[in-house]
């Protein structure tokens, strides 16, 4: 079989896509094709009390479609809570409970293929056609004319020595891992993040005795959450920022950085405060703030330790760590060039057309082919940062109306 579209992914993108394409009546044959058993986001760091800093009704149709059944209020309407989620004093939603939505919204389709892997994709001719060829860890193969691409971003590892050690893990795997470290564990928070602070905070909350956060930066810095801020998550903002030469992107990246990235939210940052200040009263000193810090190596000579310095100063030293937890985020497609690719795109990216280290992508997600290169349509959904701005940065924000210009493009162009 020959599918019109097939979707690599079914997390929140895709799942967009999905209920875009249910609900305009697209007539052509979709497949999507997830790895996990079912539809998942962010497992690794459904930490208690956790919530997605996003207004619920920024979720996966509603700006699109209001009456959808496939709203975020009626997942809670059928969930039996919506009058216990009116009465919560939160201003954001819990994580766990859009983690409940995205797998409540999942089960509605049937057109996903689940427990597969995607181990490679290739362009074929088949009688004078060129089409995709997705090949899954397990053997099978499936072709399609057009390929959306809903991955998720690269983890970002950064570039040290020991990094790909046993006792090294990225924050996406916290919850997997953590159980298995006891309250006497050396743990080691790298990084001055959102995830960095409710990371600390959890692991104060499981009783851990020795922590050390560390991170280049004199403090934790406050999110940029001003309602003018905001806007950067407006469908009006991304048409402007499209339309920007890449260099002028860069610098209005550096003035809004700060409602996405190296920032914490006001509540968070208050109750790590809280926290220390208590463990201040009791003289202890459960998390030890390395300000002003970077990490020079992990392990040397096969010791469970990191080697830090003060960026500042030059001083090094070096402390004992039994775990390092890496609460440093996701590489942006296109701005890291061809390292921020997907995976399974890197043997291709000499077909796709770049301006520099910056990936072209048009206005409609689609991504633009190298001079002479004939591609079949690939489409990155949730995967553009670079050339689409904050929106596109993990963001639910504009999930719903990016599935419907990426739907737009596809129903036209076939």
């Amino acid at each position: 079989m020959i599918h019109d579209v097939i979707g690599v992914g079914f997390g929140p993108s895709n799942i967009a896509l999905a209920i875009a394409m249910e609900e305009r009546g697209f007539q052509g044959k979709v497949l999507f094709l997830e790895r996990n058993a079912e539809a998942s986001w962010q497992q690794g760091m459904l930490l208690r009390g956790s919530d997605i800093q996003n207004n619920p009704l920024r979720d996966l149709v509603t700006p699109v479609n209001p009456r959808s059944q496939y709203t975020f209020v009626n997942y809670l309407h059928q969930s039996g809570r919506l009058f216990h989620f009116l009465n919560l004093p939160l201003a954001h939603p819990l994580r766990r409970d859009y983690y409940d939505y995205i797998q409540w919204v999942a089960r509605h389709f049937q057109n996903v293929k689940y427990g597969i892997s995607v181990s490679g994709v290739e362009v074929v001719d088949l009688e004078g056609r060129r089409l995709w060829k997705v090949t899954s860890a397990q053997g099978s193969q499936y072709l399609a004319r057009t390929l959306v691409m809903g991955t998720g971003r690269n983890l970002n590892i950064p570039d040290i020595p020991g990094v790909d050690s046993d006792n090294v893990i990225h924050l996406v795997d916290y919850l997997h891992r953590i159980g298995q470290y006891g309250k006497d564990a050396r743990i080691c928070v790298l990084g001055a993040s959102q995830s960095a602070v409710e990371i600390l905070l959890d692991l104060l909350g499981r009783g851990h005795e020795h922590i050390d956060s560390v991170h280049r930066s004199f403090s934790y810095c406050l999110k940029d959450t001003s309602a003018f801020s905001d806007e950067v998550y407006f469908p009006e903002f991304v048409d402007y920022y499209h339309a920007l030469p890449h260099g002028k992107r860069s610098e209005l990246d550096k003035q809004v950085r700060r409602t996405n990235y190296s920032s914490v939210d006001k509540d968070v940052l208050d109750a790590l405060y809280v926290a220390l200040y208590e463990d201040r009263i009791t003289s202890r000193e459960r998390v030890t703030l390395r300000r002003n810090h970077a990490v020079d190596e992990i392990n040397p000579e096969g010791r469970k330790a990191l080697r830090i310095r003060d960026v500042y100063t030059g001083k090094a030293e070096e402390i004992p760590c039994d775990l390092v937890i890496l609460a440093t985020g996701f590489l942006d497609v296109g701005r890291s060039g061809r390292e921020g690719l997907p995976r399974l795109l890197k043997d291709l990216s000499g077909d796709f057309s770049w301006q520099e280290n910056y990936l072209d992508v048009e206005r409609s997600y689609r991504v633009t082919p190298r001079e002479g290169a004939a591609l079949p349509d690939l489409y990155l959904n949730g995967l553009c940062e670079s050339s689409h701005g904050l929106g596109d940065a993990g963001s639910f924000s504009l999930v719903s109306l990016r599935a419907k210009d990426l739907l737009d493009s596809i129903t036209q162009r076939s």
